[in-house]
Order: structure tokens, then sequence, then C-alpha cells
């Protein structure tokens, strides 16, 4: 009876860890077109900080809000964007975590903000792990800050976001994608 209860138990682990479900050539089509064709706006609905001695003991304190550790941060009452629209990338993220140098004097912004046109940008679909994969460089010309971006486009149009600074510790963000809804001209635009 041992004997056939773990049997059916190994064979419950090796099927669920074997059923990833691949994607066909159409949905990896429509993947592909996220900024290249499509402008794409990221809503990030947790952070993910970098867990370092410092960080942790300012969550220890309580001051995170309800909802939060010093493991992830829920976001779903901040706003946030990540947004791509043709060559120009834009974000405004809240950050969590240590900045390692200083910034302009008189900078009160302690977000991860930028518009621009990236000075790299890569994007590669993955077929191995069945994902659209975005590399970005953007140089803030605020505070000469180095943004190294990674994005991650699921199938499903879950999103990560990873960005590594010259000025801060690393975070990471997961939200959803969705199309950039373009605002209406007025007669007074041009």
């Amino acid at each position: 009876m041992k004997t056939l209860v773990l049997t059916v138990a190994v064979f419950i682990v090796l099927v669920s860890c074997t059923s990833t479900q691949t994607i066909t050539e159409t949905q990896q089509k429509e993947l592909m077109t996220w900024g290249a064709e499509k402008p794409f706006e990221i809503v990030s609905n947790s952070a993910i900080p970098m867990q370092t001695v410092a960080f942790n003991a300012v969550a220890n304190s309580g001051i995170l809000a309800p909802g939060s550790s010093a493991g992830t941060i829920d976001l779903t009452t901040n706003a946030n964007y990540f947004r791509m629209q043709g060559d120009t990338i834009s974000a405004h993220l809240p950050y969590y975590g240590e900045r390692r140098f200083g910034s302009n004097y008189g900078n009160n912004q302690t977000g991860i903000i930028f518009d621009g046109v990236p000075k790299t940008k890569d994007i590669v679909w993955n077929a191995k792990k069945q994902r659209l994969e975005m590399r970005f460089s953007i140089k803030q010309t605020r505070d000469n800050e180095l943004y190294n971006i990674f994005v991650i486009i699921y199938p499903n149009n879950r999103t990560q976001i990873n960005i590594n600074s010259s000025e801060r510790t690393t975070i990471s963000y997961n939200g959803t994608i969705k199309p950039l809804q373009e605002t209406p001209k007025t007669e007074g635009d041009i």
C-alpha cells in the first residue's frame, strides 16, 4: 500500500512539473508587436526591493503600508507606469531601497522617473522560456543617473520589470501590460 501511495505521489509531482504550456505562433507574433507596432503601458501592482540590512531595519520599524513587507511592497494604491511609444520610453515608478550616491542639490524626487529615447534597446523572443524580453539603457538627464532596464512580458500579459541603477540598489516590479491609449488631439494642439 505504501508503494502504491508513493508511486501515485511521484507521478503527480512529475506531471505537474512538466505541464508547461507552449504558445502558438500567432500568440508569439502578437507578443512581438508590443513596443514595435503597439505602444504599451505597464502598471505595476507590487515592488520587490533588494534586501539589505538597512532596508530590512526600516521595513521592520512598521512604516510600510498595510499588506506590504520587506520582500514585497503593495503598489495597488500608488499611481505608476512604464510606457513605450515608438522609440521613447518613460516611467514614473515609486522607489524603495537604498540610494548609493547623492543626487543633485535640491532634488526632492525620490522615484524612478525618466522620459526619452534609450541609449540601447534590444527586444527578443525567448523561445525556451516562452516570453518576450526587452532590454533598455537610458540616462536620466536630471541627475545623470543611468538605468539598465530588463522588461519581461509573458503570454498572459503579466510583466516583470528589473531596474539596475548607477546610484541605487536594484528593484523589480510585477504588473500587467495593456495597449497605451492615445489622447485625442484637440483643435489647439499642433
